[in-house]
């Protein structure tokens, strides 16, 4: 072989060591992509499912105060002459159910916020976790005051029993 045959070899070589690395990186970012997407695709799910456990419990402690106000309205008008509790303590469970109501309109306004995001500044964001983090405390605070209004009934039930 001469020089020149050579020279071509090796510029052969080189193109296809280019090409092949072009590849190898064209492969790379494919992979990567995929992992992305499959991350991005795990995020929405667990928003999801947050979302759906937040209804879930919500729901089961509005049904928990819906009993509630039936078994203080019971017990405030049995028997008729005597009642175990005082009518107007029902004011209780209902007065947690106007709350819970209230936090079930703000939360269909932050699903009103979230339904915007593509629009969201940096601001938004910070606005919108501040908003998760209040609703979160106002369930939390429904739900302790819920299991108030039941701890008041259990120890009048006890005082009268």
């Amino acid at each position: 072989m001469d020089k020149r045959e050579i020279e071509i070899l090796e510029e052969i070589n080189q193109s296809m060591k280019s090409l092949s690395s072009h590849f190898e990186t064209k492969e790379l970012f494919s992979e990567t992509d995929k992992l992305f997407s499959k991350a991005e695709n795990r995020v929405e799910n667990a928003l999801n499912q947050i979302q759906n456990t937040f209804d879930r419990i919500h729901d089961k402690v509005f049904n928990f105060n819906n009993i509630l106000i039936g078994v203080y309205l019971v017990l405030g008008t049995f028997p008729d002459k005597l009642p175990i509790l005082k009518l107007w303590t029902a004011i209780f469970p209902i007065l947690n159910l106007i709350f819970m109501v209230y936090i079930d309109i703000r939360q269909m306004e932050i699903h009103r916020f979230a339904s915007r995001q593509l629009d969201w500044s940096a601001h938004d964001r910070e606005k919108y976790g501040e908003k998760i983090r209040k609703q979160t405390n106002l369930s939390l605070i429904a739900l302790t005051t819920s299991i108030g209004c039941l701890v008041y009934l259990i120890i009048e039930l006890i005082r009268k029993g």
